[in-house]
């Protein structure tokens, strides 16, 4: 993405003959391989840029074969070669983008607070640091049980649980991730936001779970003389892992 005209190095080339006698030394620099994306000036051997909008994800290794003859470059000249192996650095002119709009994601209930639910991964062209992604979950009431961080290493999204599920409360969650690029340069904001949104929905999976009663021990009075089958109280086991949520007591 440099402009046209950009320093990239200089080549020079020396001639053992005399630079007083006539055009023997007078070297002249030419391109043999290479265009158009670069050109030499014939007299110092500068290399720049010659085409715009060259772009390192298409192409990023160039070969310039640089010519340099003597004679002032004319005809029974004589000519020697070198190679030039031009890289193009990564410049921050590609967003972050999902490879789908839609993950879907199951997650058991019994999850605990802090374990990771699912992993989800926005793609950029670009590398090194112009490639790390940033992943946020966008505010509403769907996201509010769940975080995301990302994974340094291969820039994936972790989303993990904040709060403690519950089946029979909640079955399903849906909520939207926004990735977006954590250098940004501003030569290139004219491209376009450099950010993507995806929609997560995760399903609450039904764990087994005990009985568990609401008190973990209960008091009852009873006077002796209580004919038999009276209720004289009663237990309530309101969990999820209850058939019978109440159940009464007998004399």
């Amino acid at each position: 993405m440099s402009p046209v005209g950009t320093y990239v190095m200089q080549v020079t080339a020396t001639d053992a003959d005399d630079p007083t006698y006539g055009n023997s030394a007078r070297v002249v620099y030419s391109i043999l391989h290479g265009q158009p994306y670069f050109s030499v000036d014939p007299k110092t051997g500068v290399i720049r840029t010659a085409l715009s909008n060259m772009d390192r994800e298409v192409k990023d290794l160039y070969q310039v074969l640089i010519q340099a003859k003597d004679m002032g470059g004319q005809l029974g000249g004589l000519a020697g070669t070198t190679t030039i192996n031009i890289t193009l650095s990564d410049v921050n002119d590609n967003p972050p983008r999902f490879s789908k709009s839609i993950f879907h994601l199951r997650v058991p209930e019994s999850s605990p607070v802090g374990s990771a639910v699912g992993r989800i991964k926005a793609h950029d062209l670009d590398i090194g640091k112009n490639a790390e992604v940033e992943y946020n979950i966008v505010p509403g009431d769907g996201g509010a049980m769940f975080d995301i961080t990302t994974n340094e290493h291969n820039q994936e999204g972790i989303i993990f649980l904040k709060k403690p599920l519950d089946y029979e409360t909640k079955k399903a969650y849906t909520f939207k991730v926004e990735a977006s690029n954590a250098h940004l340069d501003p030569r290139f904001h004219n491209f376009g936001p450099f950010k993507d949104t995806a929609t997560v929905k995760i399903n609450v999976l039904d764990v087994d779970e005990p009985p568990v009663f609401s008190k973990p021990s209960y008091s009852m009075d009873v006077y002796e003389d209580t004919p038999v089958g009276i209720i004289i109280g009663a237990v309530t086991c309101p969990g999820p892992g209850c058939r019978q949520q109440s159940g009464e007591v007998f004399y």
